[in-house]
């Protein structure tokens, strides 16, 4: 049975630095998702996600670091993981746009959005055959976000 007290300690976690804003937390299904801080599970990334059975694992040691250098860009990474499990797929691709569309509906996601993309056009020109490069992903991240905002809040 998942503990919802777990599930808002992670949360907390990931979203301790954030003013006292509204954020995307999980909904429907997603709300009953397992959130585990266990770095041992997420082998040095922020946070991992497994399908079966669906859960989150965060490493408190790497949301502070990323944190610490974007603070906002966690929330990026918490919001992904999910979209692994609500789309049931290992396309990293695909999850970031989830995450992305996610996001742009979310109240003050845009914040989020912003520390995301800034935080991976940040880093340096690493080609990932799961992520492609993290120009490519910041691009991609954008690009997902504008498509899934109602038309009339779309940038010119």
């Amino acid at each position: 049975m998942v503990n919802r007290r777990d599930i808002a300690a992670a949360a907390t976690l990931v979203l301790a630095a954030a003013p006292a804003l509204a954020q995307w937390v999980p909904s429907g299904p997603l709300a009953g998702v397992l959130v585990v801080q266990d770095c041992t599970q997420t082998a040095g990334d922020v946070a991992v996600s497994r399908l079966d059975p669906p859960t989150v694992y965060l490493c408190p040691t790497v949301v502070r670091l990323v944190r610490q250098k974007d603070p906002g860009a966690e929330h990026f990474y918490f919001v992904h993981e999910f979209g692994h499990i609500a789309l049931q797929t290992s396309d990293e691709a695909a999850a970031d746009c989830w995450a992305a569309g996610e996001l742009a509906n979310a109240p003050h996601g845009e914040r989020y959005l912003r520390a995301a993309i800034e935080h991976f056009r940040r880093r340096p020109e690493q080609q990932s055959r799961r992520y492609g490069t993290p120009a490519e992903r910041a691009e991609r991240i954008r690009s997902c976000a504008e498509e899934a905002r109602p038309p009339e809040s779309r940038r010119p």
